[in-house]
């Protein structure tokens, strides 16, 4: 992603609380040049076309979201496939209103499509990878010669889970911590083929993360 201004950068993070809050549909470009505090003049000139506003947008979050895991030690020393689901769950918190409308946001803007589709290949493939690292650091069995592809299934599974956790959250009004629940989910998931010592570091990671 290409250096932002002072300004775009202020204009975009003012746009994402101001979704997050009201949802992506419910909010006019006037409403976010008022909250941050520029004239609509000046907003226009750095975002014309709303649609402007939202690829960068878009954009920064797979800005986002690329730093934070590779910022992320635990995951190249360790890795700790529940690290990356908490880095998931994490940013759909922070940026949830594309989570609670995807399907919208998409088709009004299809362009995003082809993105968020090698996005959710990328995902995945660091899913399944950490998985394999699982393995290597006898945290995970192998994969049963008689389920081929099973892992694969597997990595799907937390995907969805990571990805639309506090979307599903939301909808059932749950309470408590969210990011700990879907941590939880995810264990579940992998619970039933981790090894003891898998299943003594991914308890501790989750209570860890609770405290």
């Amino acid at each position: 992603m290409q250096k932002l201004s002072a300004t775009k950068t202020r204009i975009i993070q003012t746009a994402i609380s101001l979704y997050n809050e009201h949802g992506m549909f419910h909010v006019l470009n006037q409403d976010i040049a008022e909250a941050a505090d520029i004239s609509l003049s000046n907003f226009n000139y750095h975002f014309p076309k709303k649609k402007d506003l939202i690829f960068t947008v878009c954009g920064y979050l797979s800005y986002v979201l690329h730093h934070r895991i590779k910022q992320n030690s635990l995951l190249t020393n360790d890795g700790i496939i529940l690290e990356l689901n908490r880095i998931f769950l994490q940013f759909e918190h922070d940026f949830r209103f594309f989570y609670l409308d995807t399907h919208n946001i998409l088709r009004t803007h299809p362009d995003l499509k082809k993105e968020m589709e090698l996005q959710v290949k990328q995902d995945i493939q660091m899913i399944k990878n950490l998985n394999y690292i699982a393995i290597g650091k006898g945290y995970m069995e192998f994969e049963p010669t008689n389920f081929k592809g099973l892992y694969d299934i597997i990595a799907n599974q937390i995907w969805m889970i990571s990805h639309f956790w506090y979307a599903q959250s939301t909808l059932k009004k749950e309470e408590g911590n969210i990011l700990i629940q879907g941590l939880e989910q995810c264990y579940a998931i992998l619970y039933p083929h981790l090894t003891p010592l898998g299943k003594e570091v991914y308890s501790n990671f989750i209570k860890e993360q609770a405290q």
